[in-house]
Formats: C-alpha cells, structure tokens, sequence
C-alpha cells in the first residue's frame, strides 16, 4: 500500500482508539466538537475524509499519449517505456505505441500514427537518449567525451543500466548545442556503441545542480513515482509498477531513489522486427531472381569515356527487379499483405552504370568486379564515372545503381516535403528497403545472366570478372554498406571510406544538414529546435532497417542464416565535417574490429591491432583540417568537403583499400602514422 494511504488510514485509526470522535466533550476548553486534532488545527470528520483523498492524491495534468513524468515535451524522457504497450506476440513482450498526437504536427500538416513505429517490439537500438530539468543542469561534473571511464564509477552522478544483465553502460554527457530561448534545452546521455537488441535499460541521473550549485528539484510527475504518492493521472499510475521494478535495479548498484532527478527505463527492439521486413522481402526477391537474374537490357556505351585513357568503355543500362513499393516514384508507400507484411507488386527496371578500366584492355586481363555506394543524395552512374581513374589505377570494372531513397532521383523533393509533413518520411524509409532489393537484383543478374555482355568484352577477352565481387562506399555509401554485405551474400568484403553509424546522431552534427534545416526550421514546417530533434530521433526507429548498426553486431558470425557473415575496412578522416568521426566510433565499437596501431587516433574501447590484419579494422587518417564543433551542432560549410573527400585522394589510404579488397589483408601504408597534408 503506498505510504501516503498508509498514513492517513493510521491516523484515523489512532483518533477512533483514543476516543476523540466520541461524543464526549474534549477537556481542552479551547476546543469545541473536536474531531481530530492534526498539528496545532482542530478539523471536523468530513473534513478528515476530504484531507485524506487531497494528502494522498496529487494533481498531475497530462495527456493519456504522452509520458507526463516530463511536462516539457509530450516525447520526454526519450526514449520512455510509456510508448511501450504489453504484447504477448512479440518477441520482447512489447509493441512500439506513438500516437499521432504525440508526435509534433508541422505548420503544414497533422501528424498520424507511424505504421513504421507502430509495427516494432520496442525502441531503436541506435537510439538518441535525452530529457530536460526544471532548471539547466550543471553537468562539469559528469562524464565528456574526454573522460567516459568515469561514467563507470560508483559516485557518478549519471547512470545507464541494463536492467537485464546489471551491467552499467559506458557513456558521456552533453547539453545540447541546439535550443532557443523560449525552450528548454535538452540533455543528451551518449552511449560508445549501438545497444544491445531485444534489452530493458534504465537511464538516472542523481543529486543534480544547476550553474548555480542549488538542487534541481525533480518534475512533479516524476516525483510522485519516485516518492511513491498518488496522483490522479492515469498514465502515471499505469506507469508505477515498471517504475518500481525499475527503482529496485537502480537501488541493487548504489542508485537510492531518493537521490533521483530523474529517472526512466525503455526496452530495445528485436533484431527480427528491425529486420523482419528487408528478409522477407530480400527472400521473395531471391525467389523471383533465381540464381541467374531476370535479364539487364543496355541503353547506352561510351568509348574512353571521358576522353582521359582511364575507361576502355562506359556501359549503362537497366536490371529488371522484383518492387515492393506501390510506384517507382516518390514519396510513395510499401505495398503490404493483410498481416503487414511487403507484397511484391511489380516487375520494374533498375538502372545500372558499368566502368571497364583501361589497365584491364591493356594487359588483356579481366578486372574484378566492385559494387561502388554512392554519397548522400548522388547516383550509381555518377559515382562509377566519378572514380574512374582511381579504379583504373587499382585495376578494378565498377559497377553503381542508386541508393533509392537517398538518391538524386527525385528524393530530395519527396524528403523537402517530408520536413513539412513527416508521416511521408516512413515512405522514404521503406523507399531505402527497395534500394537493397535493387542492388540484390544487379547483382544476381550481373554475376548470373548478364556476365557474358558483348559490351565487356575486348579482342576476345570478357574484362570484367563477375566471380567475386566486392564491395566499396563512400560516405553515405560507407553507412550502407554492412545493410547490403549483411543481406547479399554474393558480396562479403568491403571498404567503408569515412562512413559511421546511427544516422540520427549523424545528422545534426553534419553539414549535408545544412541543406534541409532552413526549411525544416521554417514556418511551413517546425519553428520549434526541441520538435525538430525528437522528430529525428523518432525517424531512427524507421531508418533502423537500413542502418549499419542494426547489422554490424553480426559481422562475424551472422544470424540465423538470414544474416551473413562479412569483413569490413573503415577509412576515415578525422574532422569529417558530413559525417562526423563519433559515429565512425560508435561504429567500430558497435561491431568489435580493432584500430589499427598507426591511425593517428585510437578511440577508447577499441582494442588497438599491429598490421598486418587478417580481418576487419579501422584506420584513422589524419589531413591536419581545421577542428568542427564538438557538439551536436554542424560546422561552417567551408569545411563541408574537406577531410570529407580529400583522404580519397591519398596515396597511402588508396593503397590500404586496394589490398584489402584484392587480398583480405590490412597492411601498413602509412609507414608510419597516417598524417597527410590536406588543403584548406
């Protein structure tokens, strides 16, 4: 029984035994028809029964789809177990449940309910986690970016837990960089890696000051749970009994709720609702593909292309792809059985773009095949025109097609229109999950029915080896590329050059962001910073399909038989203004490779490896480019292509991706560290 109850129903048992609500007349003259006596007040019976319900209940507003242990924001704490609701037909015992009406509505639209979040068994795995206080905390006493071993130590005063193993987590704190002053500002609790699938954590914060050095007094809703008084709001009585589990696992490692501010817990999703969707489709595709492809048609070849004896030939065309999605065009929706699951609605083609080096003519020896990943908002043909005399140097045929979704292909108005009405952005969330079927299909096709392509051939000699392709992306195809290696298993090795993970984190802290946040910002869209960054928070659960994190915990053995085992060689450059080098970390950690010894940067967690590699590792190139912010915030644009794109161009980086893909083996190009002098 709560405390308050208790002690109301004492004290009228103590006056009924002492006979003060009898009918004889107290001794005390100064008090007349006494019905109990409370501190110094005398109060009648009926007032002892309206007392008791007010000390025992305390008025808390809120709506019943919002988590009101947080008046700031109906979505904080974030991510919060209210938008859990029990399920007995998942796996975690949990379903994803975000009304509409508590996700923000846009000037232009109202939001909807996600089908998209609705249909996952919990939180994302690469989730933001952040909150806000009554009053800005002061956090110089919490662990950085530059002490995360402190975030382990029994007196910190922040706390993430995972309730199902008691395992503390290590992470770093930071207010963010991003607020407006009619706004509270929120505070980020930073995990090093992806979470871990299909897990209860719980995150606290303890005896918080602010800048001032005074208490910040916890919020009321929050309050009443941890002090266990009841409320007449109903979302939050339904939420005590997780509460109360989740104050025990915090009491079992030194975390006493009375020392709370705050304090929430949350459940990750499954791997298989994350990637329920792409399997299904990606074993329908399989299915209507065979082992050879369907057929590829070209459209287009053209002799030394671009005129610089680094292409023999340019060969473009189309690949025909089982589509799940209702158009070819976006924005536009999944097509879907009853149960929810994709359909395959038609048979479409997919363009493709084939590079043949020069070198391959020359020595009339085939060129091994290299799937490339284009960058954010490119195109396949343009990524394999683009590289062509690097790839002609490394002796590599190229292939592309577009990343849908990302892509230059009519995406960058869908996600403009998007940012004014979000319930279209799961549209092009499902739009990437199409672009892995298209590269599934080329693939296939390419190694199967369309191999033998007069147009690849020279004197005789078929130059371009399909036996066994290789992956290579570059940025946004650098974040693509463990989806496509984990889910196509014709390809199992490739270079990741300055990619990373957990594209929500990645975005405020990019300069592609640049680009979308006037518009996302303006008054056809969302005024509000604090709207804006739950939104992108909330779209992880919807990327999470495409993610690498999703995939990069099962590098080395797999899942199942659904997931495929892969090698991976990360290059990155340090200060990458688009994608930021935390998410680089985040993702070598997530995945358990090893840094090699002579990147001139060795992140914490990371087992440190001599060359030469047999494997997967990360190597951290350094071009001296001037520092970006350290915060959730991008930099001047500038420095947008920078340590972005010149690494490509560096002999010894070159050198190290050409091995690996050739080889499997990671060796030292650097001779040393690997600094080189960029331009800026």
């Amino acid at each position: 029984m709560p405390r308050q109850r208790t002690i109301a129903t004492l004290l009228v048992s103590l006056l009924l035994l002492s006979g003060c609500l009898s009918d004889e007349t107290s001794e005390n003259p100064e008090i007349e028809d006494c019905s109990t006596i409370i501190g110094d007040s005398c109060e009648s019976e009926d007032t002892i029964a309206d007392e008791g319900i007010s000390e025992r209940e305390i008025s808390i507003s809120g709506e019943g789809y919002c988590d009101n242990t947080n008046p700031d924001h109906c979505l904080l704490p974030f991510p919060s177990s209210v938008f859990l609701e029990p399920a007995s037909d998942t796996r975690t015992g949990f379903r994803l449940d975000i009304s509409g009406e508590a996700v923000p509505d846009s000037a232009s639209a109202p939001t909807e309910d996600f089908h998209m979040l609705d249909s996952k068994d919990g939180h994302s795995p690469s989730t933001q986690i952040f909150t806000t206080f009554s009053t800005l905390p002061d956090i110089s006493g919490l662990a950085s970016q530059d002490s995360i071993p402190s975030s382990s130590l029994p007196e910190h005063n922040s706390l993430m837990l995972n309730m199902d193993t008691g395992q503390i987590v290590e992470h770093w704190v930071e207010i963010s960089a991003r607020t407006q002053e009619d706004e509270p500002t929120l505070v980020h609790l930073r995990t090093l890696r992806g979470l871990d699938h299909n897990t209860q954590y719980a995150v606290a914060f303890r005896n918080l000051t602010d800048w001032s050095g005074d208490p910040i007094e916890p919020f009321p809703g929050f309050k009443a749970l941890r002090d266990e008084s009841i409320t007449d709001n109903q979302q939050l009585e339904s939420a005590r009994t997780g509460y109360e589990v989740m104050f025990s696992s915090l009491s079992e490692v030194g975390y006493e709720r009375k020392d709370l501010t705050s304090a929430w817990w949350f459940h990750t999703a499954s791997t298989q609702s994350i990637v329920g969707d792409i399997i299904s489709m990606r074993n329908n595709a399989t299915q209507l593909l065979g082992d050879n492809g369907i057929g590829c048609n070209v459209t287009s070849v053209t002799e030394n292309y671009g005129g610089d004896n680094t292409t023999l030939r340019r060969i473009s065309g189309t690949i025909t792809t089982p589509h799940y999605l209702q158009s070819n065009y976006p924005p536009t929706a999944m097509t879907r059985s009853e149960d929810g699951t994709p359909r395959f609605n038609f048979m479409t083609e997919v363009v493709f773009t084939v590079t043949i080096p020069k070198s391959a003519a020359d020595a009339s020896q085939p060129a091994p095949l290299l799937v490339l990943g284009h960058g954010f908002m490119g195109d396949g043909q343009g990524m394999v025109s683009a590289l062509r005399g690097p790839t002609n140097d490394s002796g590599f045929a190229t292939i592309g097609t577009d990343f849908k979704g990302w892509s230059s292909d009519g995406d960058f108005g869908a996600i403009t229109f998007g940012l004014m009405n979000p319930n279209y952005l799961q549209h092009q969330s499902e739009r990437l999950q199409q672009s892995i079927i298209n590269h599934l299909a080329m693939i296939t096709t390419i190694k199967g029915v369309c191999s033998d392509l007069p147009e690849f051939y020279q004197n005789g000699i078929n130059l371009v080896d399909t036996t066994d392709i290789n992956y290579m992306g570059v940025s946004l195809g650098g974040n693509r590329g463990p989806s496509l290696l984990s889910l196509i298993p014709a390809i199992d090795r490739g270079v990741l050059w300055v990619g990373g993970s957990s594209f929500s984190l990645q975005v405020e802290r990019s300069t592609q962001y640049t680009q979308f946040e006037e518009l996302f910002a303006s008054p056809l869209a969302y005024e509000s910073t604090l709207d804006r960054s739950i939104l992108i928070s909330l779209m992880q659960s919807m990327w999470d399909t495409t993610e690498a994190e999703t995939y990069l915990p099962f590098i080395d053995g797999g899942m199942d038989g659904e997931l495929h085992p892969y090698e991976i060689l990360y290059i990155i450059s340090m200060n990458d203004a688009q994608v930021t080098t935390l998410s680089a970390d985040r993702a070598s950690r997530t995945s358990g490779i090893p840094v090699l010894s002579n990147s001139t940067y060795h992140p914490y967690g990371l087992d440190v490896t001599e060359a030469p590699v047999s494997g997967s590792a990360i190597v951290y190139f350094d071009g001296g480019f001037p520092a970006v912010p350290s915060g959730n915030i991008q930099g001047p644009m500038e420095y947008h292509s920078l340590a972005h794109n010149q690494v490509l161009g560096y002999d010894p980086a070159v050198d190290l991706a050409t091995e690996f893909l050739l080889s499997g083996q990671i060796t030292d190009t650097c001779s040393g560290e690997c600094y080189f002098e960029g331009t800026w």
